[in-house]
């Protein structure tokens, strides 16, 4: 991959002073584009965060959101690095109309992992271009990779392929692709690793049909309604990593919904233990 990477202010908006976005860059492997859009704390002589995120058009600006939620992202961080005096460079690299391929480490056996591919352009390349274009001292920074659904899966994989990314915030992950290899597969993260889980009680609402319509019914899963089984999947992931002796934090709200909305709530409880 040899695209030249620009960057531009995101908006002449006040509203998005601090954001700034990419052009868009090619993905040969399934003929679809992302874009970077990072946002910059107020002082960046030295970044104490760095958050990579997934689904970066869902972070800031409603008008791009694929559901018309938003995290509401720089209020959050707003918040939180005046209580806590700490900042934060956020770079969200948006998703597209593949994002069922791009973003799901878990193929079957006679697929292309696209996924893994998507992960290695960004860390060495997307990252890379963001930090050169700032210039900024990435000493003694904690990195944090995170993302909900099947970016909840693609942080888990990126923390696996680069260690580097020792905090892991996964939110609801759509644990049923590939399911069960991420159970496996949560072994091969580093022992210093720390995996924030996240899920909400009500979250059966994505599914059209009754799961056990849907699913391999022999899983180890709670099938008596959606709701318990989207739970049920997200509870096994954190017992595989406490069997695994990995650190894992694990939250959930009664009355969480599968959107960005429960999510913002679930990170700023995140992000107020991770620092």
């Amino acid at each position: 991959m040899n695209q030249h990477i620009l960057f531009s202010n995101y908006s002449d908006d006040k509203d998005f002073k601090n954001l700034f976005t990419s052009n868009e860059i090619f993905d040969e492997q399934i003929s679809e584009t992302n874009k970077i859009l990072f946002r910059i704390p107020n002082d960046f002589s030295q970044i104490d965060n760095l958050i990579l995120t997934y689904d970066g058009q869902n972070l800031f600006d409603s008008s791009t959101s694929h559901f018309g939620t938003i995290f509401d992202l720089e209020n959050i961080l707003q918040t939180i690095e005046n209580e806590f005096e700490k900042n934060f460079l956020i770079i969200g690299i948006t998703s597209n109309k593949k994002r069922h391929i791009q973003y799901n480490p878990y193929p079957k056996e006679n697929e292309i992992n696209h996924a893994e591919t998507h992960i290695k352009n960004i860390v060495t390349n997307f990252l890379p271009s963001v930090l050169n274009y700032l210039n900024v001292n990435f000493e003694n920074t904690n990195q944090i990779v995170a993302g909900a659904s099947m970016g909840g899966l693609m942080s888990i994989k990126t923390s696996i392929l680069f260690p580097q990314f020792r905090n892991i915030i996964s939110l609801s992950p759509a644990f049923w692709f590939g399911y069960p290899r991420v159970l496996y597969d949560v072994k091969n993260l580093s022992n210093e690793s720390s995996t924030y889980l996240y899920t909400g009680k009500k979250e059966g609402h994505i599914f059209g049909d009754h799961v056990k319509n849907i699913f391999s019914n022999d899983w180890d899963l709670d099938f008596s309604n959606n709701d318990d089984f989207y739970y049920s999947g997200v509870k096994k992931i954190e017992n595989s990593l406490k069997s695994n002796n990995k650190t894992v934090i694990f939250s959930y709200q009664e009355n969480g919904h599968h959107n960005e909305t429960s999510w913002a709530t679930a990170i700023i409880d995140i992000l107020g233990k991770l620092i």
